[in-house]
């Protein structure tokens, strides 16, 4: 379990949070909805312990096992595909696995600078996936996706990521709907 209680945080002056609380329950895929700029990124961070409050309390294991779907793809360019996901997660069956499995199989020995963004954006989900872990933080893990491969990983994700806990963000409810346990709307 995860818990944020009576946070509040400020960018620049900027109340981006004020007295907020929330729980994350073991095992549950919460999405967080809402609008650019709703505080969406900064739950997820102050959650996965990635940044504090100016006020408040978090609450959480820190022994569990993190795995990370930044929105930034944050791939290392001196590195294939597979050798991306290599860097983190020294399992070559898991990594290939999971490199099939997004539709990346033919395409694991390419370099970031020769996939598309969607390509890029694959490869850092099936990083995550293969790195594992018990909390799963996905931050518009489905942005640059063209519907068809959208659907392709939701149902990867649905998947892979049964009874772990999961808290990712979007700001497209229908990505929200079918993948989530629980919808928390902001802003």
């Amino acid at each position: 379990m995860i818990s944020l209680d009576k946070v509040s945080v400020s960018f620049a002056g900027k109340q981006i949070l004020k007295n907020f609380s929330i729980t994350f329950n073991d095992g549950e895929f919460v999405c967080l909805l809402g609008a650019s700029g709703c505080g969406k990124t900064t739950i997820l961070r102050l959650a996965s312990g990635l940044s504090l409050p100016d006020s408040g309390e978090i609450m959480r294991d820190e022994s569990l096992r993190q795995s990370f779907v930044f929105q930034e793809n944050r791939l290392l360019p001196w590195y294939d595909a597979l050798g991306n996901i290599l860097a983190i997660a020294n399992d070559r069956e898991r990594a290939q696995y999971y490199l099939r499995e997004i539709g990346l199989g033919e395409d694991m020995h390419k370099f970031p600078n020769e996939l598309s963004g969607g390509m890029k954006r694959r490869l850092s989900i099936a990083r995550a996936l293969a790195f594992g872990g018990d909390v799963f933080f996905l931050d518009e893990p489905l942005r640059e996706l063209d519907k068809k491969t959208a659907l392709l990983v939701h149902d990867l994700l649905k998947k892979e990521l049964k009874g772990k806990t999961v808290i990712m963000v979007t700001h497209i409810p229908e990505q929200a709907s079918l993948l989530a346990d629980r919808t928390i709307t902001l802003g």
